[in-house]
């Protein structure tokens, strides 16, 4: 039998098993080159799929920073030393506002009078009030339209030169009617009298929250605005430029035409995406190169409406944010690897005519290297995707994504915070389950708003999470699916204003309490000297009349209504009393069981438990011994009343340990106090009681006292609905202590 290599022939056999080998390396080189090219391509998707998260986010976080600027415009306007120019109250209150400002760009705060002929301002330099004629800025011509009462007006970008730069600069603006009432204008006429607005340096106000934006090693954020002005660059010779022509004037040998046409064509006209463009610098470097885009845009007006992520309406305006980076980056480290596979490959052809063996193991060594390679570029991307991350993540905000069920798919640290389970396992939970009934449904009503019209939504208002009450400014955004048209998910932000706006509560009470005090005082100082002389004449006709006429009776019953008014009268003074002095201390322990034996057998017959926690050893506290015992007297007469079935009372006294205050806790297990009276349970002569039983002073005359020793005074409460066999009301009155080495002592003690 004749071999077949004898036949085919040594020699022949090598030449063709060398054409196989080569024949199989150029298909591998060419399937390596093909793989190549396509890893490239995912992975610059990829990238730019990051930037255009980071442009979409930079875009909110200047939406929600107009938001603010005109939620303090509003706020300010509204200041009675603001309407009215009270002298140096306008400068202390512009101060106010002007400290946080000044952080987001504003540069001044300016209130024009109605005639147009002065001008309060405050500015880094300070308070001035300028005489001129100011009626003809377009501000003040709009504020005089009766129809824009209450509006914002937002004036085109104006550009002012400042050394060798340009400045763009906004102003926001708002009319100014005299609405507000104070101790000097307790009615208000209402009338027009100028205009207020803030001027804003762009280059400040957009840089504030793009500045930081970073996109793979060196990307960067820019901003222009409708008319295509750079609002923010990193080059700073560009912020004031024209963006279609301030590049070309750098480096004419370029042509930027490419750029341009996006500009133009893209983000001008409402469009966000992606797509690359010939630069000639970065960060310093000078040369031409090839750079990744995406770009999206912020909403200026307060309304606008928004087809996300597809063209907006014509006449809307926007400010197109691009965040660009060098595509070197990505495709850099992937296109060396090219050049390696060429000179490996190169090699191997003259291997593998020695050894096939050799083909496998440079093959294997191609592979692995190909590979991490891609695994090095991913890292990039997954770097890139969790710096974003980290941003939501230590935000303080409540950020969470909501299904069309309800349920919660993703959820960031503060969030989960509030709801008291760890992120992970929140995750497919019904937002149901850690709301209120009714602020669940509110709140379920609005996403479902989102996901039916596909528009923002924001509301205001507080929300029970786990119990706990919460004034919170929510704000919704709708996350769309592949098709572009379908929502699929709703993204909430929440933002914590419950302290602010336990701060503008506590202000307003205290307002309205020093305008009562005073009119109190007049009232009660009227009031007294009749009583007194009905109580006189009374006195001397009971002494003349037999007790067991019908006269007598009659002149007991005005003397009882006579001391009825007198009481009245003492709580009404309270409200003008002088400051506590600095030597009055009394001993809260004391005073408390002093109060206690007063009640004693009231608590018994109406079958209440008394439960005591007096801590021993308390520092005295500032304050009136009578004032104090009527502080507590009221607190329990209020428990009691508020528990008709018997319950239970619980006392105690304590040092707070956060605040170093003495603290009484006065606790009930009555119906507690609906949410439609909240609020006003403080104000004078409110009461929910029957006419006859109270005179709806108590507590505010509660509040006066404890404001007036230098303390604080706050409740919770849950009624039946909202806690069902857990209702009842809990006071925390907090004093301050004779001094704090008595307080460290008594705190001392308590732990031992």
């Amino acid at each position: 039998m004749i071999n077949p290599i004898e036949k085919i022939g040594f020699k022949r056999l090598i030449k063709l098993l060398g054409l196989l080998v080569v024949f199989l390396l150029a298909v591998a080189f060419f399937l390596g080159f093909w793989s190549l090219k396509r890893t490239q391509e995912i992975v610059a998707d990829d990238f730019q799929q990051q930037q255009l998260i980071l442009a979409r986010t930079a875009a909110r976080q200047i939406e929600d920073g107009l938001s603010f600027l005109r939620r303090e415009l509003k706020i300010l306007v509204y200041s009675p030393a603001i309407q009215y120019l009270e002298e140096v109250a306008w400068q202390n209150r512009m101060q106010v506002s002007f400290g946080e400002l000044s952080q987001l760009g504003v540069t001044a705060i300016v209130r024009i009078c109605h005639d147009g002929q002065r001008a309060y301002l405050l500015d880094n330099t300070g308070a001035h009030v300028q005489k001129d004629d100011f009626s003809q800025l377009p501000e003040v011509i709009w504020a005089h339209d009766p129809a824009n009462r209450g509006r914002i007006y937002l004036s085109p970008v104006r550009i002012e030169q400042k050394g060798v730069h340009k400045i763009p600069f906004m102003t926001m603006a708002t009319p100014v009617y005299l609405t507000s009432v104070d101790e000097s204008h307790p009615k208000p006429p209402g009338t027009f009298d100028g205009v207020l607005f803030f001027k804003i340096d762009l280059s400040a106000f957009t840089g504030h929250y793009v500045r930081e934006i970073r996109s793979g090693r060196t990307g960067y954020c820019w901003v222009i605005d409708q008319n295509g002005i750079f609002l923010y660059h990193p080059e700073r010779e560009f912020i004031g430029e024209d963006a279609f022509t301030a590049r070309g004037r750098r480096n004419p040998a370029i042509s930027f035409d490419k750029i341009n046409e996006i500009q133009k064509t893209r983000m001008l006209a409402g469009y966000e995406g992606t797509a690359k463009y010939i630069s000639g610098w970065h960060r310093g470097v000078i040369q031409t190169m090839e750079k990744f885009l995406a770009y999206s845009h912020a909403h200026i007006e307060e309304e606008g409406l928004r087809t996300f992520p597809h063209k907006d309406v014509a006449g809307v305006r926007i400010w197109p944010v691009a965040v660009v980076a060098p595509t070197a980056e990505v495709a850099g480290t992937i296109s060396s690897l090219y050049i390696r596979q060429f000179l490996i490959q190169g090699i191997l052809i003259f291997a593998l005519l020695l050894m096939g063996v050799a083909i496998i193991y440079y093959e294997r060594r191609w592979t692995d290297e190909l590979q991490k390679a891609v695994e090095r570029a991913t890292m990039d991307l997954r770097r890139s995707e969790e710096r974003y991350r980290s941003v939501v993540e230590r935000s303080p905000d409540l950020i969470f994504l909501l299904d069309n069920q309800g349920r919660i798919m993703r959820a960031n640290t503060a969030a989960a915070r509030a709801f008291g389970v760890p992120a992970q396992a929140l995750r497919g939970r019904a937002l149901s389950e850690f709301l209120a009934p009714e602020d669940a449904d509110a709140l379920l009503d609005h996403a479902n708003y989102v996901f039916t019209t596909g528009r923002n939504y924001e509301a205001r208002g507080e929300v029970r999470i786990r119990g706990r009450a919460y004034y919170l400014s929510t704000h919704m955004v709708p996350l769309y699916g592949e098709d572009g048209r379908t929502v699929e998910r709703v993204l909430v932000f929440a933002r914590d204003m419950t302290e602010r706006q336990r701060m503008e509560e506590q202000m307003a009470r205290t307002e309205r309490l020093a305008s009562l005090g005073t009119l109190a005082a007049g009232v009660a100082h009227e009031i007294n000297n009749p009583v007194g002389i009905i109580l006189g004449f009374t006195e001397m006709l009971l002494d003349r009349i037999p007790k067991d006429s019908k006269e007598y009776e009659m002149l007991k019953t005005i003397e009882r209504q006579a001391l009825n008014c007198k009481r009245i009268v003492e709580n009404l003074m309270t409200f003008a009393r002088q400051p506590a002095r600095p030597g009055e201390f009394s001993d809260l322990n004391q005073e408390m069981e002093n109060v206690l034996k007063l009640v004693q057998n009231t608590l018994l017959t109406k079958k209440i438990d008394l439960e005591l926690h007096l801590t021993p050893g308390l520092p005295k506290v500032r304050g009136d011994a009578g004032e104090l015992q009527q502080v507590f007297l009221n607190l329990i007469t209020n428990a009691i009343a508020a528990m008709p079935e018997g319950g239970k009372l619980t006392i105690s006294t304590r040092i707070n340990p956060e605040t170093q205050m003495v603290e009484a806790i006065v606790a009930d297990t009555g119906t507690g106090i609906p949410k439609e009276y909240v609020d006003r349970i403080f104000d004078p002569f409110f009461t929910t009681k029957k006419v006859g039983e109270g005179t709806g002073l108590g507590l505010s005359v509660t509040y006066a006292i404890v404001e007036k020793i230098g303390g604080r005074i706050r409740f919770e409460t849950r009624t039946a609905k909202e806690a069902p066999g857990a209702s009842g009301t809990t006071f925390f009155i907090s004093m301050p202590p004779a001094s704090q080495p008595a307080v460290a002592e008594a705190a001392e003690r308590a732990a031992n």
